[in-house]
């Protein structure tokens, strides 16, 4: 606890003493217009070498012809937006600010600012100026053949670690098109493809996505027991295939639907079996299934890489399992998922999550069940725990303090045209506190199932290039247990 402490205590130190310049772009409008509406004539784009045009262009948050209000009076505006209405702004002003916001969330582009210039009396030219992404990449891939990262660094072991490429273009065509190959070797191997056409068809609302896995496992998780993860380790304990095509709808600018189809055979060794022959349906040594998944989702938040105001809100199902080939598989699943962000002050904000989850059906094969110890569902400061079963219900919560804001820092010497001239980095200092539950008829060795989980604690966010986030979380927990956990992605 002692070095955890030492630790964030010189995270924030470091963050507070960084001088930078915040240049992530911004909206540029005039200090006073004379006019209580003012018309969008045209649009004029500019830094996008390779992006089309339109893709930008549909992502702006009103339509080029419209005319918007000047006025700060909301009471002339405010019924026709469909997110937030900040303190003190015009129409203009807000959808300026949102579709910048939209343009971002794309994920091609490093800095964007919007603008406008005056054509004649009230007649206006949009101006949008956008930096363009890296968008090739070739980079290592590390597999660890342990539970997660904060197990494997309680007793490292060089050897557990598999190696290989990962290799993906995120804005082909300039469409947005994204492709991405990716195959690692050594104790566990496997190799994944996968193509996502974004919009395609008239008015660009529907978009596409295929993609196939091979896998080949030495760790598996086969069972729990005291809610600890059961490991075998052993070549080729676990082994599936898999293709999923995806079908999504996107109505309007912050409306989404999925419809997804997936095929996945899989197979366990004979010692896996012997260990927990229920680990599969109907108590096989290889099940093959097709699935299919749908949700709907809205989706208001500043940023979909790490938010700090806005609404999220899903709902899914998901039928594992269809009888098109074989009927060992059959179960079906749904649930919520909804995320509240605001903010408070200045620098102070608030983040909410809950998500319910629940199957039909109760005592499914350790394989299906659900994880509230996984890599989205989870509750910090359970990290060397398990915790699968049925259903779960579980709430995370954040009070957040920007230490540094997003900020772009030059290095020394800056190569012409690179999108690597420049540092990008923010910190954020995160007081949590999580609460779980899961449903599991199993609960002779597993104590904390059917029982309300909670935990606290105090941690660093670091987000960088690329949508990359870094946490650095001290937590305590209900059963008495506490530790510093590193972790990947945002926490809500």
């Amino acid at each position: 606890m002692k070095k955890a402490i030492i630790l964030i205590f010189v995270i924030v130190c470091f963050a507070g003493q960084i001088i930078s310049q915040n240049d992530d772009g911004t909206v540029n409008l005039p200090d006073s217009i004379q006019y209580d509406r003012i018309i969008i004539k045209g649009v004029s784009i500019s830094g996008n070498k390779l992006t089309k045009d339109y893709v930008i262009i549909r992502e702006l948050d009103f339509k080029i012809g419209d005319t918007l209000s000047t006025s700060s009076d909301k009471r002339e505006f405010v019924s026709k937006l469909k997110r937030r209405a900040l303190k003190d702004s015009s129409e203009l002003a807000l959808r300026m600010h949102y579709s910048r916001e939209n343009i971002i969330n794309t994920k091609l582009f490093l800095k964007v600012s919007l603008g406008i210039k005056q054509i004649d009396s009230n007649s206006y030219n949009l101006l949008i100026t956008v930096s363009e992404r890296h968008y090739w990449w070739l980079f290592p891939v590390v597999k660890l053949n342990a539970p997660n990262i904060n197990e494997w660094l309680r007793d490292i072991d060089l050897s557990d670690i598999s190696m290989g490429l990962f290799f993906s273009h995120n804005n082909l065509f300039g469409t947005g098109d994204q492709t991405s190959l990716a195959a690692y070797a050594g104790k566990s191997y496997a190799a994944a493809f996968g193509y996502r056409i974004p919009w395609i068809g008239k008015g660009k609302k529907t978009g596409l996505t295929f993609g196939a896995a091979y896998q080949n496992l030495y760790t598996v998780e086969y069972a729990s027991l005291e809610n600890k993860r059961q490991m075998l380790y052993d070549n080729n304990s676990f082994q599936f295939a898999k293709f999923t095509a995806q079908f999504t709808y996107r109505p309007g600018l912050y409306n989404y639907a999925t419809l997804k189809f997936t095929g996945e055979w899989v197979k366990i060794s004979d010692s896996l079996y012997t260990l927990n022959p229920d680990f599969l349906a109907k108590e096989e040594k290889t099940n093959t299934s097709f699935s299919l998944y749908a949700d709907y989702s809205y989706d208001s938040r500043n940023s979909q890489s790490y938010p700090l105001f806005g609404n999220y809100l899903k709902v899914f199902i998901n039928k594992v399992g269809m009888g098109l080939y074989k009927r060992d598989v059959d179960y079906f699943f749904y649930g919520i998922d909804f995320h509240f962000y605001q903010k408070l002050g200045k620098r102070l904000y608030v983040a909410e999550m809950v998500k319910l989850e629940n199957s039909s059906g109760d005592d499914q094969p350790y394989y299906y069940q659900v994880n509230m110890t996984g890599k989205k569902d989870f509750i910090r400061g359970y990290d060397l725990y398990t915790l699968k079963g049925d259903q779960m219900y579980y709430s995370r919560n954040n009070l957040k303090y920007v230490l540094v804001k997003p900020n772009i820092r030059k290095v020394k010497k800056e190569v012409k045209g690179s999108k690597f001239k420049a540092l990008q980095y923010a910190f954020y200092l995160n007081l949590f506190a999580d609460a779980g539950y899961v449903t599991n008829k199993s609960t002779e060795n597993n104590p904390y199932n059917n029982k309300m989980l909670f935990s606290w604690g105090l941690g660093i966010d670091f987000v960088t290039y690329y949508d990359m986030v870094l946490r650095f979380e001290y937590a305590f927990n209900s059963i008495g247990t506490n530790g510093f956990f590193i972790a990947f992605g945002m926490p809500i």
